[in-house]
């Protein structure tokens, strides 16, 4: 029997599809496969044009699925933070000698039966501690023997309405949803913020094209967060508007060739191009002219929602997301608002961008769940997956590949 289970992790984000398929394998996360399609059916965190994001969708599945050899039947849906809400609950459960996972279980459903106002749905159960015999433990004491177990738990929910209208588009486009979570949690997750948080606050920063999501983490546990509509776009669209590049040429400019924070620019040129026969330049002097007072407004936009914290203690930045790959970003957020900012991509390889640490965080947090839920199904058709891996080894592409390369190393040595 093969135990092999691949997982499908998908965001709609707010100017891209980006889906990413991978597995588990002894204890380390395989990105099999990296899906990104742009879309504009999202304008900051609102779906505005449905169709359009199931097309996009719709692509990505596909071509992933081509590649793999097997359908994506169902994902894991990230969700944006917007109007998130926190729970706060103590449950109390009788253990039957020794603490096992069937009895977090049994506190999860206790937790779940809390109240919640009707345009709010329930995204993530997340266990804080568990106490036993006055004893407190960040995780599950497996095997310690009790009465009972005093377990707290912190709901998030996020707006129903918001949630319905990204759950609608993933199951147009003939998808099942596995499981559900809030994009702050699963950058935690995959960065370990709440672990870090203990000595002191970190706020993250998800600095995506349209919105900016800070989310606060204090004595290990994730507080709240809260959505700034703006982003790296204001700067592309500065970019468009000065020098009437289309918008793909002004994002390359961004991410490429502007270097935020230098004392300074040359104006040597950086990009040349011709327009009704005419040839224009833009040096990198010229480009952070153009960018400046956006980069300036939005910085400023993120002190301020920052300094109620800063002013409370201790506090280190850690800055993630597409934007986060603008070289100094980080450095002038860091001079800005006056404490130790780091920018987070994540380390698995396939992965190594800040645009995709919230849906790697997916996988950590199914990885948790796994330990206690008693089964969650497989992204993609397995059989399938097995008959085409199966298929190649008897001699599909790989075989000829290897026929090929074989050729042409004993026609080499002929000669």
């Amino acid at each position: 029997m093969n135990d092999q289970q691949i997982y499908a992790a998908l965001e709609l984000a707010d100017h891209e599809v980006r889906l990413l398929v991978g597995e588990f394998h002894n204890t380390r996360l395989n990105i099999l496969k990296v899906e990104k399609v742009k879309c504009s059916g999202i304008e900051g965190v609102t779906i505005i044009d449905q169709d359009a994001v199931v097309t996009a969708l719709k692509s990505a599945v596909n071509n992933a699925s081509a590649n793999l050899g097997a359908r994506i039947q169902r994902v894991l849906l990230l969700l944006p933070s917007w109007g998130m809400k926190r729970f706060t609950r103590r449950v109390q459960v009788v253990v039957d000698r020794n603490v096992g996972y069937t009895d977090v279980r049994n506190a999860i459903r206790e937790a779940m039966k809390t109240d919640l106002t009707d345009d709010y749905e329930l995204i993530n159960t997340i266990i804080t501690k568990y106490t036993i015999n006055g004893i407190g433990y960040r995780r599950l004491p497996v095997g310690e023997e009790c009465s009972s177990m005093s377990v707290d738990i912190d709901l998030f929910c996020a707006d129903k309405e918001l949630t319905f209208n990204y759950a609608q588009v993933v199951e147009k486009a003939g998808l099942e949803i596995s499981d559900v979570s809030l994009d702050g949690f699963a950058v935690a997750k995959e960065a370990s913020l709440a672990e870090k948080s203990i000595e002191h606050f970190i706020i993250l920063i998800r600095a995506e094209r349209q919105t900016t999501t800070l989310t606060l983490f204090a004595k290990g546990r994730l507080i709240s967060s809260e959505v700034l509509l703006g982003g790296s776009d204001a700067l592309i669209g500065a970019i468009t508007e000065d020098y009437r590049l289309p918008i793909d040429v002004a994002e390359r400019l961004l991410y490429h060739n502007a270097r935020l924070g230098a004392e300074k620019y040359p104006d040597s040129p950086i990009f040349l191009w011709s327009n009704e026969g005419k040839t224009y330049t833009i040096s990198e002097n010229q480009l952070i002219k153009s960018i400046s007072q956006p980069v300036e407004d939005w910085i400023r936009e993120i002190k301020r929602s920052c300094d109620p914290i800063l002013e409370t203690g201790k506090v280190s930045l850690v800055l993630t997301g597409e934007a986060a790959e603008i070289i100094g970003f980080d450095q002038l957020l860091a001079k800005a608002i006056g404490v130790d900012t780091e920018t987070y991509t994540p380390e698995t390889l396939g992965v190594r961008s800040a645009s995709l640490a919230a849906v790697v965080g997916l996988f950590y947090v199914l990885k948790d769940q796994l330990s206690y839920r008693k089964s969650i199904l497989p992204g993609i058709n397995m059989e399938e997956f097995h008959a085409s891996l199966a298929g190649s080894k008897s001699g599909g592409v790989d075989d000829t590949l290897t026929r090929k390369l074989k050729g042409i190393l004993f026609e080499s040595r002929g000669k």
